[in-house]
């Protein structure tokens, strides 16, 4: 959840996108939230039975201290009990940085629709080209993708806008599938990630 104040009222709050539970209910799928402030994060993860982690977007990394300790903290636990995981634009960026990876800023990706081609060979969900929404300061580039993951989706400039683990039940999108513009196929990974695991096998 994001982490965000009232303008006119001095209290800290997690949130999230109403579009998040909008389209997660729509899809026929039941949303669990994770606030920041808990004392164990990974206990109540497990108290949740999840089939699968989102880690969406929102607050770019190093800006709420508590958002990334809680993010970092879950990631580990599901990785470690092998439970699926899916990053969206932050969450891309959260997973990339665990795995030893670094980000690059990048320029008018910000409300923006742009193109991305795909390597169907091991990521066939979306074909060659698809125009996908973007919502980032951030980019990931080729030499800053972490060890073990695969770029599977880049921009024009050779951003990296999804990438997986080849061997392991993690995947990530930089675009917002609850946002406008968003590939009507994300349900499609959502759904085969949490059911399946590592599909692309």
């Amino acid at each position: 959840m994001r982490v965000t104040e009232a303008p006119t009222y001095i209290e800290r709050r997690d949130s999230i996108s109403h579009d998040w539970i909008k389209l997660i209910c729509e899809w026929g799928m039941v949303p669990f939230l994770i606030p920041n402030k808990l004392d164990n994060p990974t206990e109540y993860l497990d108290s949740l039975s999840p089939d699968i982690l989102i880690l969406t977007g929102g607050d770019d990394l190093g800006k709420t201290p508590g958002r990334d300790k809680t993010e970092f903290e879950i990631l580990a636990h599901a990785l470690y009990q092998n439970l699926p995981i899916l990053g969206i634009c932050r969450g891309l960026q959260l997973i990339n940085q665990y795995f030893g990876g670094s980000l690059s800023p990048v320029e008018s990706h910000v409300a923006i629709q742009h193109p991305i081609n795909f390597n169907t060979e091991i990521f066939p969900i979306y074909g060659n080209a698809l125009l996908v929404n973007s919502y980032h300061n951030q980019t990931i580039l080729p030499a800053g993708l972490g060890e073990g993951l695969t770029a599977v989706g880049v921009d024009e400039n050779g951003g990296i806008e999804a990438a997986l683990c080849i061997d392991r039940p993690v995947a990530g999108l930089m675009w917002h599938p609850e946002r406008g513009g968003a590939p009507a196929n994300d349900k499609i990974v959502i759904e085969r990630l949490a059911l399946e695991g590592i599909f692309w096998r």
